[in-house]
């Protein structure tokens, strides 16, 4: 099970609210230490990573930025670790990329350890414990790095009971992730440098809601890893025309396919010509399709993605994913997050308390609810000095569960966050867009952030898409990390 390497992600039923705009108000943290559960004093030390062949020193800081209420008490922290590297002739100029993952309540370490980091989380040998090592595919070469914990993940904690409430809706979360992007770039004397955010999974959400607001920030690019951009696509006949493509790609490694197709490229194509064609143009009819076609795109639906053809019928051709996960190997469940991993079907399953996408072999959480990564904290107090107790939440779903998606005024707004990108890059010509996916993610099917960016308005003129063998991580594997290392780092240089 990779634990580490899972971002949670879409697991719930998803309904968006973007609020009106909350206030944000920040305090700073007394510079001394305090108790473990109060604010905690910055913290840095200096490193160096082989990169291309070459040594590069940087400057490894920790810090958090204490958020408060219009009254200014202060309500909870979020935290970053970041990465400057030294010997830079004129810092104003280069890059600083920031990083979050999603959830919610993901903290950044799968972008920061698995992939861009100078340190790489390494999956333990039979019997040992995790390490890090350096990671030679870092992007310290290229710009400097910013991991961002949202409140209640990594070190970043709420400082009073309810205090993370007001961080914990889309638009709240979004506005507290730019207060600290807005704070790290005046600290560091950085506010004329190149900006480019990087948001995976639920981060991508987070991204476009945050994109209304970057209009005075040096904006040049904004990277979407196996992003959620519409949760209206998670519901509706919409949804079965995205996931179908996936649903074949899984039913084909697993050899439960008739697909003459002989990679996963090739056989989400042709899933997806027929899941955007024929297959489209039956939900729309509805009850009104007649009985004979329903059987034929049945017949057709089970070559795709191995479930037999009477059960596609009976379902009315619209097989939902779960179901999926759970029936299309006996006595097994496939995971959401990385369709190849699979695990026995549990029963009962690991945590009847929760939706059953949670317990996703992909995801591994067993029982518990909080992914608490014992190397990142110590990483983060032995090499970089916080001084803390605390754990460091790599996941936590308690955050997830607590997620207001109604919004301050309680009623659902406009679900699609894509227009806000499309706005930002009409008054920002130089921005440019990078989407990344994985061929064998379930959890936001690569089809799906694709569908959003080609109907909301976005020139496609400056997007770059790559699309992976990979799940919903797509920096998985190291020869996937360093194609997506290699793509980011092209898109930094305007290429």
């Amino acid at each position: 099970m990779k634990l580490f390497a899972a971002t949670a992600t879409a697991f719930l039923a998803l309904m968006a609210g973007a609020a009106a705009r909350p206030d944000i108000h920040t305090v700073q943290p007394d510079p001394t230490p305090v108790a473990a559960d109060g604010p905690l004093a910055p913290a840095r030390a200096r490193h160096s990573v082989t990169v291309g062949g070459a040594e590069i020193p940087y400057l490894a800081s920790w810090s958090e930025l204490v958020l408060a209420n219009g009254a200014g008490v202060p309500q909870a922290t979020i935290s970053a670790t970041s990465y400057v590297r030294e010997g830079v002739p004129n810092p104003a100029q280069r890059p600083v990329l920031f990083l979050f993952n999603g959830g919610p309540g993901a903290s950044s370490s799968p972008l920061h350890f698995s992939a861009f980091g100078p340190r790489r989380l390494m999956q333990a040998e039979p019997g040992g414990a995790r390490k890090l090592v350096e990671n030679h595919d870092s992007l310290i070469d290229a710009a400097d790095l910013v991991f961002i914990d949202p409140v209640g993940t990594g070190f970043s904690r709420e400082l009073r009971e309810g205090g993370g409430k007001a961080y914990w809706s889309p638009e709240g979360d979004a506005q507290a992730v730019l207060a600290f992007i807005r704070h790290w770039l005046s600290e560091n004397n950085r506010a004329a440098s190149p900006v480019f955010v990087a948001g995976e999974s639920y981060g991508g959400y987070r991204l476009a809601l945050m994109a209304r607001h970057m209009e005075n920030l040096n904006v040049q690019g904004l990277i979407l890893l196996s992003p959620m951009l519409d949760p209206a696509l998670s519901a509706g006949d919409q949804h079965y025309i995205i996931t179908l493509p996936t649903l074949a790609v899984a039913a084909w490694h697993h050899g439960k396919a008739s697909s003459r197709a002989r990679t996963p490229e090739a056989v989400w194509e042709e899933a997806r010509a027929f899941a955007q064609g024929d297959y489209a143009v039956a939900l729309q009819q509805g009850s009104a399709l007649p009985g004979a076609e329903r059987e034929r795109l049945a017949a057709r639906m089970a070559a795709l993605i191995g479930l037999p053809t009477q059960e596609i019928s009976k379902a009315n051709l619209r097989i939902n994913s779960q179901r999926f996960l759970e029936t299309l190997l006996p006595d097994t469940l496939v995971g959401r997050l990385d369709v190849r991993i699979t695990a026995p079907k549990a029963v009962p399953p690991a945590n009847r308390n929760r939706p059953a996408a949670a317990n996703d072999p992909a995801l591994g959480l067993g029982k518990t609810n909080v992914i608490r990564s014992a190397p990142i904290a110590e990483y983060l107090r032995r090499d970089i000095g916080v001084g803390t107790r605390r754990d460091y939440f790599s996941l936590t779903l308690d955050v997830n569960f607590n997620w207001d998606w109604r919004g301050e005024n309680r009623y659902p707004a406009s679900r699609d966050a894509t227009p806000h990108i499309a706005a930002l890059m009409e008054q920002r010509p130089e921005v440019s867009l990078l989407l990344l996916g994985g061929y064998y993610d379930l959890a936001t099917p690569v089809l799906g952030p694709w569908y959003a960016i080609t109907h909301g308005g976005i020139p496609l003129e400056r997007v770059r898409r790559a699309l992976l063998p990979a799940g919903h991580s797509p920096f998985e594997g190291d020869a996937n990390r360093q194609q997506v290392a290699e793509t980011v780092r092209a898109f930094l240089r305007g290429e």
